[in-house]
């Protein structure tokens, strides 16, 4: 679990724009602490590599690898005999 601040610092960003984001539901997070309080805001870190993976700009999407043709269909010959 990272804090807020630490959780800004891994994403290279301010504290302040981490808040933005929990505020606005952007960023999953826990707050611990008594019901009616602020509490303690604490976010996993596999939550904020999602987070940070979904704004990734500019990378081409993974291609699928080629399907293999199906195999050519052979047609039989008909030998007669005498």
């Amino acid at each position: 679990m990272l804090t807020v601040k630490q959780a800004a610092q891994r994403a290279g960003v301010s504290s302040g724009l981490i808040y933005l984001w929990i505020a606005g539901g952007e960023l999953p997070h826990f707050r611990l602490g008594a019901k009616g309080r602020r509490g303690k805001i604490s976010i996993a870190e596999t939550d904020l590599n999602a987070f940070m993976q979904a704004r990734r700009v500019g990378a081409l999407p993974a291609t699928p690898a080629p399907k293999p043709a199906p195999p050519a269909k052979l047609k039989h010959l008909h030998v007669q005999r005498s």
